[in-house]
């Protein structure tokens, strides 16, 4: 193909992303109002390369795929795709053995959750390309094997594309299991914690924290009540030389409508994700000062866990248990306890695990030590609910189907795979995702055996079936190199002012080599090249 009637419009990008400024500086996509993005068709052979890799690895596990009405029809009739598809389940399934069945459907979505501008660039793109799979089942055990099953394809198709991924295991607001696979960019708004030693990976605001052992060897002293009149508890400890981790906060919250202590360390962070976990409800809420006074009878920085009223429940950080001579609230105006010690001076009805993990902490499974990374979900398998659609097959059985669902955001997958395959200069796609194989670049289109040489090595390619880029613009050598640089075609073949002696430059883009050949080792050489790669 001739560069010259490819459609490759350039731009710089305003957006921070690095998917952002790769794609719109090389001609593959532009964003044409927020969060929207026009494809051209560089961008289009990439994503139709991906969607053939999932294709093959979907069939080979006996998913096959299948077309469905665009989006606004299920507005209009009220019907989701899973409706449509058991609809037809129950017209074609004569029996239950017939069962489970899966599908795929590869389709244009809307986002409605985008919050702010800040969200929009390509990784969160108002509108996405995903892949959206059902199965369908009469049997559970056989459902969660599926999940399992699924795991697998969806891990052979990233393997084949190619970049570093991890899979976190979690559990929904329904109880039941969800695989989620991330992708690493800078641009991702999920913080992942990571084991520097092992595959642990969680997202950082669901990691467990690791139990810290007390200290039994430092001596306990007796409690005493300090003033700390217009003083806040941590420039009070810091004022008596004590850690942050000696310090003791209290907050009231609210669940059920009932009133709840909450305890945590003064270096640590609370984690209300957890809370609410802890206390299996999505709805908590911090008490305002009015509402701890009239409880409590003291303001906001005074609240300890020392003299409360009968009943109201207590629930700590393990970390509290850690705590030697600590400082907390004494539940009085203006004071304090110093040298308060858990379980001697204060109970506490519960230790749980309620505040974020910091990165350079211990590993939860005890190997190595955490690191933060930021990330991006671009694929969800979730394990069927627990809950049976009804459904009369072929007017003669009742049965009761099991639906798993499973999701790929090509979109997302497509940009974080544009930031891995780069480097300073631009893309560098890899064989099996590049828009073409051979970028062939003249470097003097005027060069009468410059473009003779040239014309004879493309005819040849194309021969070989292989996939040419030629660049036939009348622009300069150096910017049709810089052009190719970006593009990240995997080899770059430079006709220059060495033809008359019939040698070539050919580069590897992915892997940096740079080469210099006989035209007649060119087809031999690019031959072993692919086979190996």
């Amino acid at each position: 193909m001739k560069q010259s009637g490819v459609f490759m419009p350039t731009a710089e990008t305003s957006n921070n992303c690095l998917a952002d400024q790769l794609l719109t500086q090389s001609g593959y996509v532009q964003e044409t109002s927020e969060g929207m993005y026009a494809y051209f068709p560089l961008a289009g052979k990439v994503l139709d390369n991906m969607k053939q890799v999932i294709r093959r690895e979907m069939e080979s596990a006996g998913i096959l795929e299948v077309n469905l009405p665009y989006e606004q029809f299920e507005h209009a009739t009220g019907k989701s795709d899973e409706m449509i598809l058991l609809s037809f389940i129950a017209k074609e399934v004569i029996s239950s053995n017939q069962l489970p069945i899966s599908m795929f459907h590869i389709k244009q979505h809307v986002r409605t959750s985008v919050k702010s501008t800040r969200d929009l660039s390509l990784l969160y793109a108002k509108e996405y390309s995903l892949m959206s799979g059902y199965s369908f089942h009469t049997d559970v055990i056989e459902a969660k094997a599926n999940g399992t099953k699924l795991l697998n394809v969806f891990s052979s198709i990233i393997n084949k594309i190619g970049i570093p991924y991890r899979v976190i295991e979690c559990i929904n607001d329904n109880g039941n299991t969800e695989y989620e696979f991330i992708a690493f960019s800078e641009c991702g708004k999920e913080t992942i914690a990571l084991s520097t030693t092992s595959s642990y990976a969680a997202k950082a605001e669901l990691a467990e924290a690791m139990l810290e052992e007390e200290l039994q060897s430092k001596k306990i002293k007796k409690a005493e009540k300090i003033s700390g009149r217009d003083k806040s508890i941590e420039i009070l400890a810091k004022s008596l030389q004590l850690e942050k981790a000696q310090t003791i906060r209290a907050l009231l919250y609210e669940f059920n409508e009932k009133p709840v202590l909450v305890l945590l360390r003064g270096d640590h962070e609370l984690n209300e994700l957890k809370l609410k976990k802890i206390f299996g409800t999505s709805e908590i809420r911090l008490m305002d000062s009015k509402e701890v006074e009239e409880i409590l009878g003291v303001g906001q920085k005074n609240i300890g866990p020392v003299q409360l009223p009968f009943g109201l429940p207590v629930y700590a950080d393990h970390g509290i248990s850690t705590v030697v001579n600590g400082i907390c609230g004494a539940n009085e105006k203006d004071t304090f306890l110093l040298n308060v010690n858990p379980e001697r001076d204060f109970a506490v009805d519960h230790y749980v695990d309620i505040r974020l993990v910091r990165e350079g902490e211990p590993s939860p499974d005890g190997n190595g030590i955490l690191v933060f990374r930021q990330g991006v979900t671009f694929a969800r398998i979730i394990e069927p609910e627990p809950v049976f659609s009804k459904i009369n097959v072929a007017n003669k059985e009742s049965l009761e189907v099991l639906t798993g669902y499973y999701y790929m955001d090509l979109t997302r997958l497509f940009g974080a795979t544009a930031e891995h395959y780069s480097d300073a200069l631009g893309l560098k796609w890899p064989i099996q995702l590049a828009p073409y194989d051979i970028h062939l670049l003249i470097e003097d289109g005027e060069d009468e055996i410059q473009q003779q040489l040239a014309t004879e090595l493309h005819s040849v390619m194309k021969a070989y079936r292989y996939g040419v880029l030629y660049d036939n613009r009348d622009v300069s050598a150096e910017s049709k190199q810089r052009t190719s640089n970006q593009l990240g075609v995997p080899v770059q073949v430079v006709v220059g002012k060495d033809a008359i002696a019939g040698t070539v430059k050919v580069t590897y883009r992915t892997v940096g080599e740079t080469h210099v050949w006989q035209k007649e080792e060119v087809t031999e050489k690019l031959q072993e090249f692919f086979r190996t790669e």
